[in-house]
């Protein structure tokens, strides 16, 4: 379990510190177009440039599917338990809740592969304004469902995240 538990804070880790690189990387080209396009007018050289559109879209995709696993781990994703354990027997629910993980490990599991399988198909293919392969793009869905597959196999191996209270108490995981 401690070597589970290593690398549990090294995944988590780095995809914290993933997240808030991008984060940051995203919210600064962005700030710096908005003072280009409103405060610095009339200065031809200084203009906002056409590329940080697609980059901070492609910041908005990575974000979406690395913090989908945090909040797996931390319990914050919608699920149906609330209405199971209210009107079905223990039994039942617990029977449902590993039938529903299964299909959400199969499910990621298949996005994994065709995610990889898109990211080879599109790195040939490159963004319209700068020269940053597509595949960047397509990349974020293998690594997030990934990271949302380890997470989800914890919680059916253990009946619930068995690290979930450790990311509340670790300050590289805190909320941002």
């Amino acid at each position: 379990m401690d070597t589970l538990r290593k690398v549990d804070r090294v995944l988590n880790t780095a995809r914290v510190v993933l997240l808030v690189a991008i984060m940051i990387f995203t919210v600064g080209i962005c700030t710096m177009n908005i003072v280009l396009r409103y405060l610095i007018k009339g200065v031809a050289a200084l203009r906002p440039y056409p590329w940080v559109d697609e980059l901070m879209r492609m910041g908005a995709i990575w974000i979406a599917f690395l913090a989908a696993g945090l909040g797996v781990k931390s319990g914050a994703h919608i699920s149906l338990e609330s209405f199971t354990e209210k009107y079905l027997p223990p039994k039942v629910t617990m029977i449902l809740r590993k039938i529903a993980l299964v299909i959400v490990l199969v499910t990621l599991a298949v996005l994994i592969y065709y995610g990889i399988k898109q990211s080879i198909k599109e790195s040939r293919s490159f963004l319209q304004n700068i020269h940053i392969s597509n595949a960047w793009f397509y990349s974020a869905i293998p690594v997030g469902c990934g990271y949302l597959f380890y997470d989800y196999l914890l919680i059916l191996i253990f009946g619930k995240h068995p690290f979930a209270n450790e990311a509340k108490e670790e300050p590289t995981s805190g909320s941002f």
